[in-house]
């Protein structure tokens, strides 16, 4: 039986949101075909009794001067610094076929027992585009930091690409950078969970619902409520935004006199939230290319207004669906918001087609193509 160890930024389960929920669905994919070890920094809550064998790694924050001035990514220098030695001593004891890494930043500080097997890097994503336009939105000295990072990333990541057995792509466009990269690139796009079909209801809120711990969504969720609210309060005075997701909370202050808006916090079950909410909104415009929380909220029969930005991350299943509205500027995103909310016979349209949709992106299927490669290149190591 061949053995896969996964490396994750965080214990992947419980699975409350999208960075969890795909480094899960894909622990527990690979957890299938063969024995599967899942190591991470021991940081941050994580599920008593998970469904695949996981190894926590004692974690300390390092020094942010190090893994600055290093060659390789603050980012995951940051996660992987401290348990570089741990973590080669599990890979010793483990003796893995293939490493997976959930993320290339991580890959880029692998170490030494890690690289004498054949790794696996998911490109969750191509972190020298995401880091450009983190870079294009701020200012000052966190500019010149991001700056310096988005050139780093065009030294180290086509490094890691090309010493990767393959690497894992979650969209055509980055599957097209890659291969500047790799002769080796395998299309994986986020998958969603299938759900029964119920309708939203028809004076139920607007959802924004998304890490919050993740700058971001933190910015484009303050420009919503600036540009965009109070043009859907003027056409529409009932209306109501409801803000819930990871470290949301912390945002409770910021909104509490903006009328209309409620700021839920973090859930450890975001069902009620969608059940409750006639529409959800993705207005992020920098960051990564692939939000987990799109096709979530398609499958979960949820139309949803967002940007171009975010648009361009849509899996080809859900793509020409109809179901989704996009607005790229503060005008047109709140007339989409309006029309979701007034015109309930189109909404629950435009959802079930997007529900439909979502029928060819359950898992099994988007994870398939990968899943079968790293059995292949972990059984051919056991054969040899």
């Amino acid at each position: 039986m061949s053995r896969v160890l996964v490396v994750s930024v965080e214990p992947p389960w419980p699975a409350q949101h999208g960075g969890r929920i795909r480094t899960a669905r894909v622990a527990e994919a690979l957890g299938r075909q063969g024995e599967l070890l899942v190591a991470f920094p021991d940081h941050g809550r994580r599920e008593p009794d998970p469904p695949v064998q996981t190894h926590p790694l004692p974690w300390s924050a390092p020094s942010a001067l190090r893994t600055r001035i290093s060659g390789r990514p603050h980012l995951g220098g940051h996660y992987l610094a401290p348990v570089a030695d741990s973590l080669d001593a599990l890979c010793a004891r483990f003796r893995p076929d293939a490493v997976y890494w959930s993320h290339s930043y991580l890959a880029a500080w692998a170490p030494p027992a890690t690289r004498r097997v054949p790794n696996v890097v998911e490109f969750a994503n191509v972190e020298r585009h995401r880091l450009r336009t983190l870079t294009a939105s701020t200012r000052g000295w966190q500019r010149m930091a991001r700056g310096a990072e988005a050139a780093k990333a065009g030294f180290w990541e086509p490094r890691v690409a090309a010493r990767a057995a393959f690497c894992v792509a979650l969209s055509r466009p980055d599957q097209t950078v890659l291969r500047e990269w790799s002769d080796a690139v395998v299309l994986a796009p986020n998958g969603v969970d299938r759900w029964p079909y119920r309708p939203s209801p028809p004076d139920g809120y607007v959802l924004a619902l998304a890490s919050y711990d993740y700058e971001p969504n933190v910015r484009a969720l303050r420009a919503l409520i600036r540009d965009v609210w109070p043009l859907v309060r003027a056409e529409s005075p009932e209306a109501r935004l409801v803000i819930a997701g990871r470290r949301s909370e912390a945002l409770a202050p910021e909104f509490a006199t903006v009328a209309g808006v409620t700021v839920l916090g973090t859930l450890d079950d975001v069902s009620e939230a969608y059940a409750a909410a006639a529409v959800t909104v993705a207005p992020a415009t920098t960051g990564g290319g692939s939000q987990l929380k799109l096709t979530e909220s398609l499958s979960r029969a949820r139309t949803v207004v967002m940007s171009p930005f975010a648009a361009s991350g849509l899996p080809d299943a859900v793509r020409d669906a109809g179901a989704h509205r996009v607005g790229a500027e503060p005008p047109s995103f709140a007339a989409a918001v309006v029309d979701a909310l007034r015109n309930v016979p189109a909404r629950h349209e435009r959802e079930h087609a997007g529900w439909r949709g979502c029928a060819a992106l359950g898992w099994s299927r988007t994870l398939g193509g990968m899943v079968d490669a790293v059995a292949d290149l972990a059984s051919r190591r056991v054969v040899s």
